[in-house]
Protein backbone atom coordinates (compact mmCIF):
# COMPACT_ATOMS: atom_id res chain seq x y z
CA UNK A 1 0.00 0.00 0.00
CA UNK A 2 1.51 3.43 -0.70
CA UNK A 3 1.25 6.00 2.04
CA UNK A 4 1.53 10.06 1.87
CA UNK A 5 1.88 13.10 4.41
CA UNK A 6 0.21 16.16 3.78
CA UNK A 7 2.90 17.87 5.88
CA UNK A 8 5.70 17.63 8.42
CA UNK A 9 6.76 19.68 11.50
CA UNK A 10 9.31 21.96 10.75
CA UNK A 11 10.74 23.42 13.19
CA UNK A 12 13.09 20.29 14.48
CA UNK A 13 13.00 17.99 17.52
CA UNK A 14 14.51 20.68 19.34
CA UNK A 15 13.19 23.63 18.16
CA UNK A 16 16.46 24.33 15.75
CA UNK A 17 14.17 26.51 13.22
CA UNK A 18 13.04 28.45 15.66
CA UNK A 19 16.26 29.28 17.49
CA UNK A 20 18.11 30.45 14.33
CA UNK A 21 15.03 32.64 13.52
CA UNK A 22 15.54 34.34 16.85
CA UNK A 23 18.93 34.79 15.72
CA UNK A 24 18.89 36.05 12.61
CA UNK A 25 16.36 38.27 13.77
CA UNK A 26 18.46 39.41 16.41
CA UNK A 27 21.85 40.27 14.59
CA UNK A 28 23.14 37.07 16.07
CA UNK A 29 23.69 34.92 13.11
CA UNK A 30 23.53 35.55 9.11
CA UNK A 31 21.19 34.80 6.40
CA UNK A 32 23.67 31.66 5.45
CA UNK A 33 23.49 30.32 9.50
CA UNK A 34 19.47 30.01 8.58
CA UNK A 35 19.47 28.79 5.42
CA UNK A 36 22.46 26.11 6.55
CA UNK A 37 19.84 25.33 9.59
CA UNK A 38 16.56 25.18 7.35
CA UNK A 39 18.13 22.74 4.92
CA UNK A 40 19.04 20.38 7.41
CA UNK A 41 16.07 20.58 8.82
CA UNK A 42 14.06 20.06 5.57
CA UNK A 43 17.03 17.17 4.73
CA UNK A 44 16.23 15.26 8.02
CA UNK A 45 12.45 15.46 7.55
CA UNK A 46 12.64 14.06 3.83
CA UNK A 47 14.94 11.15 4.83
CA UNK A 48 13.05 10.57 8.27
CA UNK A 49 9.68 9.53 5.85
CA UNK A 50 11.57 8.13 3.66
CA UNK A 51 12.88 6.24 6.27
CA UNK A 52 9.55 5.32 7.35
CA UNK A 53 8.39 3.85 3.94
CA UNK A 54 6.32 7.43 2.59
CA UNK A 55 5.85 6.49 -1.22
CA UNK A 56 4.40 10.08 -1.72
CA UNK A 57 6.76 12.94 0.02
CA UNK A 58 5.33 15.99 -0.31
CA UNK A 59 7.20 19.60 -1.44
CA UNK A 60 6.74 23.35 -0.80
CA UNK A 61 5.80 22.50 2.68
CA UNK A 62 8.39 24.38 4.67
CA UNK A 63 8.00 28.15 5.73
CA UNK A 64 10.60 30.15 7.78
CA UNK A 65 7.87 31.57 9.41
CA UNK A 66 4.20 31.97 8.49
CA UNK A 67 3.29 29.39 6.09
CA UNK A 68 -0.58 31.04 5.14
CA UNK A 69 1.92 34.54 4.42
CA UNK A 70 4.17 32.51 2.15
CA UNK A 71 0.75 30.66 0.47
CA UNK A 72 -0.84 33.79 -0.25
CA UNK A 73 2.16 35.59 -1.81
CA UNK A 74 2.62 32.08 -3.62
CA UNK A 75 -0.66 32.59 -5.18
CA UNK A 76 -0.59 36.31 -5.95
CA UNK A 77 -3.59 37.00 -3.36
CA UNK A 78 -1.78 39.31 -1.24
CA UNK A 79 -4.40 42.37 -0.86
CA UNK A 80 -3.58 45.58 -2.49
CA UNK A 81 -3.99 47.41 0.30
CA UNK A 82 -0.52 46.30 1.11
CA UNK A 83 1.65 47.00 -1.66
Amino acid sequence: MASHSVGYPRMGPKRELKFALESFWDGKSSADDLKKVAADLRSSIWKQMADAGIKYIPSNTFSYYDQVLDTTAMLGAVPPRYG
